[in-house]
């Protein structure tokens, strides 16, 4: 299962030199990688780890982000995706590049919150089981 979203770097996402706050990168792969993880499981999603993160080339006001999140590993109740940012600058040449990967663990989880199996098929009304 996948995700993807495009997002424009402006300069309030960026540090004076004019480079992307990390935060604000990885804000962007948790958002797409649990729209990848809860198309998968059908149900809503946590993050609950983030695993290596690598930045690979800077990402600077104006780029263009592409941020393609896949589903690589189903567990019982968690969801393993990768993550990929690739940049592209209008006007240049050498195109798409591949700026930082990542890899996040998201939960399948209830209307209580709580884990629930990612193939159980849900509850009537929203409840996922009795107490």
């Amino acid at each position: 299962m996948e995700a993807r979203t495009l997002e424009l770097v402006f300069p309030e996402h960026t540090n004076p030199l004019g480079a992307a706050f990390g935060g604000f990168v990885l804000g962007l792969m948790d958002k797409v990688g649990s729209y990848a993880a809860a198309r998968r499981a059908r149900k809503p999603v946590v993050t609950v780890a983030v695993g290596s993160v690598e930045f690979k080339v800077p990402i600077r006001t104006g780029d263009l982000l592409e941020v393609v999140a896949r589903v690589v590993r189903v567990g019982r109740t968690s969801l393993t995706v990768e993550v990929e940012v690739y940049k592209e600058r209008f006007g240049q040449e050498n195109g798409r590049v591949l700026a930082t990967r990542g890899e996040l663990t998201y939960v399948a989880v209830d209307a209580k919150g709580q884990p629930v199996p990612v193939d159980a098929p849900e509850a009537e009304n929203g409840d996922a089981g009795t107490d």
